[in-house]
C-alpha cells in the first residue's frame, strides 16, 4: 500500500515532538502547575464572566475576570501564609531537627517489640513475618519523611522557575477554547468534530479530578491535624499536611500517611498509637463512603481493580509521582479508546 510523502512527513514530525518533549522534562513542572491552576480557577472565572454588571447587564471581559480571579486567590494566599505557612515552616523546622532523635528512638521501638516477641512463644514463621513488618514499617517511614524533605528541597530550587506559572495559567484560562481549537485542525477535517469531542471529555475528566482531589486533600489534611492537635501528637501541621499529600495517591495514599503518625504516637505511648489508629480508620471510613462519593461521584469511573493494576504499573515506571497520575491517565485512556476503538465501525455505518 502507497504511503504519501504529507504523511511520512507528519510521522516525522511527531517522531521529533515526542523525542524533544523526552529531553525537555524539567519544564514539564511548571506546566504541569500552571494547568492544575487553571482548572481549579476556571469556575471562578466562568461565574465571574456570568454576573450581570448595571442595568444593561454588562459582563465582564473574560482577560478582566481572570485577574480579578488571580487577585482573589492571592488574598486567599496572603491569609493561608499567615496563619498556616509560617506555622507550618517553624514546625517543619524543628521536625528537621528532631528527625535523626526521632530515628533512633524508633529503631530502639523495634529493637524492644522484637525482644519482647523473642520472651513470648510465637510460631517462628509468624515470628519473622512480624519482625520484617516492623522493621519495613519504621524503615520506610523515615525514608518517606527523608523523601518528603528532599523533594521539598528539590521544589524549592526550582521556584525561579514557577514565576511562569501564573502568566501560562492566565493564557490557558483566556485562550484554551482558541488553543483547542487549533489542536483540532491537526486532524483531517472527517475527524474534527470525533477530536473535539474527545478533547472535550478528557478535559472535563481532568477538570473534575484535579479540583475534586485538591478538595479531599485538602478536608483529609485538615481533619487529621485537627484529630493529632486534639490527640497530642506532635508534629501536627506536618501529619495534615503529609496526609493532604499522600490523600492523591489512591487507595495506599492514606495508609502511607498513617504510618508515621502511629508511629510517633507509639513513641508516646501504646494507647495514644491505638487512639491514633482508630482515628485514622474512622475518618477513611468517613472519606470512602461521604467524602468520596459526594465530591469525586464518578468522575473516573474505574472499578477498583483497574485502579490497582494502573497504581501498580504508574509506581514501577515513575514511583511516587507515577502513582500520583496514574488514576488520571487511566481515565483518560479511558476516554481514548471508547471513541476510537469503534471508530472504524462508525465511519462504516455513516
Amino acid at each position: 500500500m502507497f504511503i504519501s510523502i504529507a504523511v511520512w512527513i507528519k510521522v516525522v514530525i511527531l517522531i521529533l515532538g515526542v523525542y524533544v518533549l523526552s529531553q525537555v522534562t524539567p519544564i514539564y513542572l511548571p506546566i504541569i502547575v500552571a494547568v492544575v491552576v487553571s482548572f481549579v480557577l476556571n469556575p471562578i472565572v466562568t461565574l465571574l464572566t456570568k454576573v450581570p454588571l448595571g442595568t444593561k447587564k454588562f459582563y465582564l471581559p473574560r482577560g478582566i475576570a481572570i485577574l480579578l480571579t488571580f487577585l482573589l486567590a492571592g488574598v486567599l494566599l496572603s491569609v493561608v501564609t499567615s496563619f498556616i505557612l509560617l506555622p507550618f515552616v517553624n514546625e517543619f523546622n524543628n521536625f528537621v531537627v528532631d528527625l535523626p532523635k526521632l530515628a533512633k528512638r524508633i529503631k530502639t521501638l523495634t529493637d524492644l517489640i522484637e525482644k519482647q516477641a523473642y520472651s513470648t512463644y510465637i510460631p517462628d514463621n509468624i515470628r519473622t513475618v512480624v519482625e520484617e513488618g516492623l522493621g519495613s514499617a519504621a524503615s520506610y517511614a523515615v525514608g518517606l519523611v527523608k523523601s518528603a524533605i528532599n523533594a521539598s528541597i528539590a521544589f524549592a530550587s526550582q521556584v525561579i522557575e514557577l514565576v511562569v506559572v501564573p502568566v501560562l495559567a492566565y493564557y490557558f484560562l483566556k485562550d484554551w477554547q482558541s488553543l483547542k481549537a487549533s489542536f483540532v485542525t491537526i486532524f483531517p477535517r472527517s475527524a474534527h468534530a470525533a477530536a473535539r469531542t474527545i478533547i472535550e471529555e478528557m478535559g472535563a475528566v481532568v477538570s473534575n479530578y484535579i479540583r475534586g482531589q485538591v478538595v479531599i486533600s485538602v478536608i483529609m489534611g485538615l481533619l487529621v491535624f485537627s484529630g493529632m492537635y486534639f490527640l497530642g501528637v506532635d508534629y501536627p501541621l506536618v501529619l495534615g499536611l503529609l496526609a493532604a499529600l499522600t490523600e492523591t495517591i489512591p487507595i495506599i495514599g492514606p495508609i502511607i500517611g498513617a504510618i508515621p503518625a502511629i508511629l510517633l504516637a507509639y513513641l508516646i505511648s501504646p494507647l495514644l498509637a491505638t487512639k491514633v489508629a482508630v482515628f485514622y480508620i474512622i475518618i477513611h471510613q468517613v472519606e470512602n463512603h461521604i467524602i468520596v462519593p459526594n465530591i469525586m461521584g464518578h468522575t473516573i469511573d474505574l472499578h477498583p481493580i483497574l485502579v490497582i493494576i494502573s497504581l501498580l504499573i504508574g509506581g514501577q515506571l515513575y514511583g511516587i509521582m507515577g502513582m500520583i497520575v496514574a488514576v488520571p491517565v487511566a481515565a483518560l485512556l479511558k476516554v481514548l479508546l471508547r471513541h476510537l476503538w469503534y471508530l472504524d465501525d462508525v465511519n462504516k455505518d455513516r
